[in-house]
């Protein structure tokens, strides 16, 4: 009877709309996971960046202490 054929649907309907749901809390999770370690490497590239420019600053300032030193 259509009653019992609009229950059945209704009831698919309700499968899909949690297979709908628990797809995209993975997607959302994996996601949420991919965008942390993105955000790991950006923080150690900047360290990296950081580290190489103190290393460039202090080759200058000792090629400046350098140059005082000889020109006293």
């Amino acid at each position: 009877t259509l009653c019992q054929l609009q229950r059945r649907i209704h009831k698919v309907w309700q499968e899909h709309f949690k297979l709908v749901v628990l797809y995209s809390q993975r997607r959302l999770a994996k996601f949420q996971t991919d965008s942390q370690e993105s955000i790991q490497e950006i923080l150690a590239v900047q360290e990296e960046s950081s580290n190489l420019m103190q290393h460039i600053l202090d080759f200058f300032q000792s090629l400046t202490d350098s140059s005082r030193e000889n020109d006293g």
